[in-house]
């Protein structure tokens, strides 16, 4: 190339001069057994003695310098050495703990920033050396960084690395940014879930977006059909994970549902049972409520609507003379016991009495005959009852 300045020859037009084609040499140039520096500044000659390499446009020409020593300690010869090996340092505004270096063979100018301690990207990068170099950009390793912010240099970045730093969010500018580069890897950070509107950034971009905290929830299940219609771009879809809620952790996030992110499967269990199980509980609360005041208010009910459960005769069916004994004292003249009688007798009743139904006899005998031929025994008691 200082032959090229130095003899004001234009680039395009240089390599015809130096050609040394065979019968068609204008002019015969011999660079061999030189030391030369081998670097990026003669980068397009390397690059087109290896598109036409019957020129011998480098032969016998050798790099000096520590940067390719053949086995033997030689300088190696500039011809053998692949154009990826071509790697010129930058140091002009490049980042404090940064690596800078552009490769011309595919014409990046990388800037490394791995585990460089970063809170935040640099605001500024090493001027690109050609219009048509693009930024390779490796922010991975950086625990301070949680937030990515729009930088101007996106525009020409073609690769964005930043893995395994502690992104909490990217912004729906970011996603405008990043549409239109070649990769941009988001693994390992903190994500939990996107801007809503990501879904309308135009992104050709291939992504990584696992081993990310996804939030499975339901105010983000609308991040199903993102990524979904994303999978094609996405490289790592298998590593797309839930981690909250815990009843979704682990499962991937491309293979569930809107009903899996919005239902609990416990809760809906649990609604169901109630559902189910409470009429028949609140049933059975009324039925041991009612119970309880209808026993606490039997007399009143049986008085009012002479109504009693138990009113009912247990004995329908067995072979009696009466129907009921009307046990009472002979020496009673009480009119309770005529109008009980006449009472029960005039409802059908069939009753033994002693002053008419008892045979001559012991009267402890008449009782106990009179008990065991009666369906019922009513005492009336009295104080001569008692006394006797």
């Amino acid at each position: 190339m200082d032959l090229i300045h130095g003899w004001n020859i234009d680039i395009h037009n240089s390599f015809i001069c130096l050609a040394n084609m065979r019968d068609h040499a204008r002019m015969m140039i011999n660079l061999g057994r030189k030391h030369y520096d081998c670097d990026c500044t003669d980068f397009p000659f390397y690059k087109w003695n290896s598109l036409f390499p019957r020129i011998n446009l480098l032969r016998d020409m050798r790099c000096g310098g520590s940067n390719f020593v053949a086995s033997s300690g030689q300088p190696m010869y500039a011809a053998s050495i692949p154009l990826s090996k071509f790697v010129c340092e930058i140091s002009d505004c490049c980042p404090s703990g940064c690596h800078c270096a552009y490769r011309p063979e595919n014409a990046t100018l990388h800037v490394y920033c791995s585990a460089a301690n970063l809170t935040s990207l640099p605001l500024d990068l090493p001027l690109l050396p050609k219009s048509y170099v693009k930024y390779k950009l490796d922010f991975s390793n950086n625990k301070l960084l949680r937030r990515l912010e729009h930088r101007p240099y996106f525009v020409n970045t073609t690769i964005l690395d930043v893995s395994n730093c502690s992104l909490t969010e990217i912004g729906l500018d970011i996603w405008q940014d990043i549409s239109h580069m070649k990769l941009v890897n988001f693994r390992e950070n903190m994500l939990k879930s996107f801007p809503k509107h990501a879904d309308t950034a135009n992104i050709s971009t291939r992504i990584l977006l696992g081993g990310n905290p996804y939030q499975c929830s339901c105010e983000n299940s609308w991040m199903i059909g993102w990524f979904r219609s994303l999978s094609h771009q996405i490289a790592d879809v298998g590593n797309i994970l839930c981690s909250s809620p815990s009843r979704m952790y682990g499962r991937s996030l491309l293979k569930s549902t809107e009903e899996d992110f919005c239902v609990d499967p416990v809760k809906r269990t649990l609604t169901i049972t109630l559902s189910t199980v409470l009429p028949i509980v609140v049933c059975l609360l009324f039925l041991i409520v009612s119970g309880l005041l209808f026993y606490k208010l039997r007399v009143k009910f049986y008085g009012k609507w002479k109504f009693h459960p138990f009113d009912r005769d247990e004995c329908t069916g067995e072979e009696m003379d009466y129907d009921v004994f009307l046990c009472c004292s002979s020496e009673d003249e009480n009119p309770h016991t005529e109008r009980i009688l006449q009472l029960l007798e005039s409802n059908g009743y069939r009753v033994c009495y002693h002053e008419r139904d008892f045979h001559a006899g012991l009267i402890l005998e008449n009782i106990s005959q009179a008990i065991e031929r009666s369906k019922r025994t009513v005492c009336l008691l009295s104080e001569n009852f008692l006394r006797r």
